[in-house]
């Protein structure tokens, strides 16, 4: 029987991104985090396909211990996930991307096709001018930004019991929402809102077509951020996607349900796998 490979302190690299990794040996595995999230957010699925897999979460610039620095649109985002992979000598990645890191990864795929060999987007924000109007709550004049730093304001005042909430938590959904607000309040506001509106003014549209990896759009159940309707319309614009809702998941499904969301992606590589053969 495999035992979970523990996920090894944070790093640093010279282009200034924090990352985690966990596997020694395996195809490289890349996981990018959503907008005011954090690379602990993998913490499970690092464990679980780090037994056979090498893989890295980031965190994004502007989350984490990444700077802000210039990279404050979706392409820029990518274009330093690919400088990471070009630097870390990884090639023919899976890269998994959630929430806004699934907007990041679309644009990443479609810049390096040659970089990327499968896409795994989970509750992607990707064309997110089409979400519900509340996902673009910070983004109301005048108020956007006072609600962003009430946010803000409210995580720290519970710091002193959300930090409490341990990385390897087991799922469900009351503490990895605690311990997803324990992170938000520690960033920056001003470059989360930069990163934020580039998400809106984002569009990939026709150019989805473009993607001719294999991919897998994910979305969990109960998602109302990311409704399954809009994950749905996602798979129907890349050609070939395969599409599968995780029962019970909110939109953290590998946070939620993280032994569901390793049998997915398991699946995912048994079928390419069958089909190669």
């Amino acid at each position: 029987m495999h035992h979970a490979a523990t996920p090894l302190p944070a790093y640093h690299t010279s282009l200034g991104l924090s990352y985690l990794h966990a596997g020694e040996y395996g195809p490289p595995v890349v996981m990018l985090h959503g907008w005011g999230a954090f690379k602990e957010l993998w913490w499970s699925t690092l464990r679980r396909l780090g037994r056979d897999h090498r893989c890295f979460a980031l965190d994004l610039p502007g989350h984490g211990g990444s700077p802000l620095g210039q990279a404050a649109t979706l392409a820029a985002l990518a274009q330093r996930v690919a400088a990471f992979c070009d630097d870390m000598g990884l090639q023919a990645i899976t890269l998994l991307g959630h929430s806004m890191g699934g907007a990041v990864a679309v644009e990443l795929a479609l810049a390096r096709p040659d970089l990327v060999a499968q896409l795994v987007l989970v509750d992607a924000a990707v064309d997110a001018h089409l979400m519900p109007f509340f996902a673009r709550i910070y983004m109301l004049p005048g108020w956007g930004w006072v609600l962003l730093r009430c946010t803000q304001a409210l995580g720290r005042a519970l710091r002193p019991l959300t930090t409490r909430v341990p990385h390897e938590h087991g799922g469900g959904w009351l503490r990895p929402w605690m311990r997803r607000n324990a992170y938000l309040a520690t960033f920056e506001p001003e470059g989360l809102h930069r990163i934020y509106r580039s998400l809106f003014a984002t569009r990939a549209g026709p150019r989805l077509a473009q993607l001719r990896m294999p991919t897998l759009v994910i979305s969990g159940q109960l998602d109302s951020l990311v409704p399954a309707a809009h994950s749905r319309r996602l798979a129907q614009r890349i050609a070939g996607a395969r599409y599968v809702e995780i029962f019970g998941a909110l939109h953290n499904p590998m946070d939620e349900r993280p032994a569901a969301f390793e049998k997915v992606i398991r699946s995912l590589w048994a079928e390419d796998a069958t089909r190669r053969a």
